[in-house]
């Protein structure tokens, strides 16, 4: 299985009364290996457009999926890539704005 995990959501639902809740379509499309196979032919748009639902169904994925799936680990990491980015430029940012200020 991957090493990688999405933080769950906290939701007042204990984990003992989600482990009864019903499998949705989308975990029983991760379960039978199709998953990430059916968003990127039908839901595509979807989900490259809402965050929410792309967070969710990778977060399927990385749960219910039998086998190490190497195109969301490369997901993940893109998004992983881009904060990084987007961080290492506010720092530098942030350095040269106080290296005028010496």
């Amino acid at each position: 299985m991957s090493r990688f995990r999405l933080e769950p959501d906290r939701s007042p639902v204990s984990a003992h009364q989600q482990a009864v809740l019903p499998l949705s379509y989308y975990e029983q499309l991760a379960e039978a290996g199709a998953l990430y196979d059916f968003l990127q032919t039908n839901m595509r748009e979807r989900f490259d457009v809402d965050p929410a639902f792309r967070a969710d169904m990778l977060r399927i994925l990385l749960d219910r999926s039998q086998v190490v799936l190497p195109e969301v680990e490369w997901e993940l990491l893109s998004e992983l890539s881009t904060a990084l980015e987007v961080f290492f430029t506010a720092v530098e940012q942030c350095h040269s704005k106080h290296r005028e200020c010496l």
